[in-house]
């Protein structure tokens, strides 16, 4: 490497190597650690570290050597305000904070005084302290940042009083050059308030003779996307009149009880959705988390009215929509030509009869979600299997979906991400799916109780090309898992870097030795990044020497609750914890990455 032009290896070499590259690069000797510290990491534009969870002593080591950030993604599970204001600086443009369950809403106004170029935030919080802090800071951090253009807020927490008025003030203080809204949760009034203030402006702001878009390109809001207590129809009918150039809309609800007939969303509401000309990514859900209620107003007609008055449509994402039949979903399908992603969840009469005519129209679609579709069949996928351009294929808990479908799937040659939750298939089938030239990156098999180990190495040992490009498997919830499938995993899944094997009952000590020896022997072998043996009954404590240095070189993120080796305060655990910082233990049966319930359990992690 001394040969090599300095110049070239900065730009040519250095300059196209993520942190992580180069942070291992930088242990190799100190000529490059030289490099890497004095040349690959100040001139470093953006940073991306949502996949760890650094502490602050680790941040400090990373983004003390990075001057010249102007876009930066962290994932702050472990860190403090502290640890980050010394990195909020003017020349931030865009900042992403996920999982902030330490940070205080003080950081909104340190963001509001330090970074006063700001484009893009998008910040994940937990619901800790008042309202009334949080509207302070809120109400600094958006007079503060003039040129904001994207702003996602989210508090995820218990708080009933953030979800009260966390977002009343966001009213009087949201800069005119927001484009993008992005607020989690909102109450439905609160909602109104924010959508005619925004209207309004926008009439006051702007008022030619004849309006066109061109007139609303400098404030307008094109994107717009809220978690509410209710949707109804006043609201959508609120949001048509007043954002008519809106280009994608985003509404979840989570009611506790059943809404009233005149406070829920109709066919009257979907109608409205005719206004907005422009409009290509809609997603309408009800969530069942707090009640088990679906949009029991809305039929098939409301779906017709939706499909004719938006045709243009390239996104859609439809959930908890129980009176909808398949006359409804086929007209959306048949209707919006330019139609990439469709997704439904939850939908009862939902059958392959919807799909029946997909073969003879032009089909456009790049993304098909159907999540528990109970009466979703094989004779479904070998429809969708005629659209050739298919990258991400999701069937999570059809559980009609059989071997027969397989092939089909198997020509799908752009297909990377292929979601099986809960089907009916077996060893045979996931023969057939290796067997064809399927470069799959992401394959779930979660629930398949008919799959055994005899699968997995059909799976990874044929040599097919799938068994190159694999990086996430998800293998829960199999009692047909057992030490034999993740031996075949460890000396054939070469580039599998997330591996979940939860509540695989069978799964023992000798699987994680396996995985621990692991060697990067081959030119594509990936080490493991995050592993879930979330109630693994069959380990012992014994298995965590396993963890210690050298093994495991690459793991960021450990799953280990519900097992023997989730005891909080084992000294073992504590000192693979101080051998390895970046290493993060969840103890609280998270799924993989801990993007959901983080903000409860901070108690569960080190």
């Amino acid at each position: 490497m001394e040969t090599v032009p300095s110049a070239v290896l900065n730009k040519e070499i250095l300059g196209r190597l993520d942190i992580e590259a180069l942070c291992s690069l930088a242990c190799v000797n100190r000529a490059l650690r030289f490099s890497v510290e004095s040349q690959a990491l100040p001139s470093l534009s953006s940073l991306h570290l949502s996949t760890i969870s650094p502490d602050g002593q680790t941040l400090i080591h990373i983004l003390g050597r990075c001057k010249g950030l102007c876009s930066l993604t962290l994932n702050c599970l472990r860190l403090q305000d502290h640890s980050l204001c010394p990195f909020l600086t003017p020349r931030i443009r865009e900042l992403n904070l996920w999982c902030c369950s330490s940070l205080s809403y003080q950081i909104l106004a340190s963001i509001g005084h330090n970074c006063p170029n700001l484009r893009v935030l998008m910040l994940e919080l937990a619901d800790k302290e008042s309202p009334h802090v949080f509207e302070n800071n809120l109400a600094i951090m958006l007079t503060s940042c003039l040129q904001l253009e994207s702003l996602s807020l989210k508090i995820r927490g218990f708080g009933v009083e953030v979800d009260a008025c966390a977002f009343q003030s966001i009213i009087f203080f949201l800069p005119s050059t927001i484009k993008s809204l992005k607020l989690q949760p909102v109450l439905e009034r609160d909602a109104f308030f924010l959508i005619r203030r925004v209207g309004r402006n926008l009439m006051e702001t702007v008022q030619p003779p004849i309006l066109t878009s061109s007139y609303y390109s400098s404030f307008n809001l094109r994107s717009l996307s809220l978690v509410l207590d209710v949707i109804t129809d006043e609201l959508l009918i609120t949001i048509t009149a007043s954002l008519p150039f809106l280009v994608e809309l985003d509404l979840e609800d989570r009611p506790n009880t059943e809404p009233l007939a005149r406070l829920d969303l109709t066919n009257s509401g979907l109608q409205s959705l005719g206004s907005c000309h422009h409009l290509t990514g809609l997603s309408l859900t009800r969530c069942r988390h707090n009640h088990q209620g679906t949009f029991k107003r809305v039929n098939d007609m409301g779906m017709l009215l939706l499909s004719e008055g938006c045709k243009g449509l390239e996104s859609v994402r439809l959930g908890g929509f129980s009176k909808v039949s398949d006359a409804g979903f086929a007209a959306i399908l048949l209707s919006c030509h330019s139609l990439k992603k469709f997704e439904v969840r939850s939908a009862l009469f939902l059958s392959d009869l919807a799909f029946h005519d997909l073969t003879g129209v032009p089909c456009a679609l790049v993304e098909v979600r159907l999540l528990w579709c109970r009466l979703i069949t094989s004779e479904t996928v070998k429809k969708l299997a005629s659209s050739r351009n298919l990258e991400v294929l999701d069937l999570g808990g059809c559980k009609s979906i059989a071997d027969t479908c397989l092939r089909s799937i198997s020509c799908l040659r752009k297909l990377t991400a292929l979601n099986l939750t809960g089907a009916d298939i077996t060893d045979s089938g996931l023969s057939i799916l290796a067997q064809g030239n399927l470069a799959i990156m992401n394959l779930c098999l979660r629930g398949c109780k008919r799959v055994t180990d005899k699968g997995i190495s059909h799976l990874l040992c044929v040599g097919g090309t799938i068994s190159q490009s694999l990086t996430t498997l998800d293998l829960g919830y199999m009692p047909g898992i057992s030490d034999d499938g993740i031996l075949t995993i460890a000396a054939a899944g070469i580039g599998i870097i997330d591996l979940c094997v939860r509540s695989c009952f069978y799964v023992t000590d000798a699987s994680v030795e396996a995985l621990a020896r692991k060697q990067p022997g081959q030119e594509k072998s990936k080490q493991l990044r995050r592993l879930d043996l979330c109630n693994c009954i069959g380990l012992s404590v014994d298995s965590l020497r396993w963890l210690k240095r050298p093994s495991f070189r690459g793991l960021h993120w450990l799953g280990i609750g519900q097992t023997r080796l989730a005891s909080k305060g084992n000294p073992v655990i504590t000192e693979i914890h101080n051998e390895r910082p970046w290493l993060m233990f969840c103890l609280d049966g998270c799924e993989i990455g801990c993007h959901d319930g983080w903000q409860f359990h901070e108690s569960g992690f080190i």
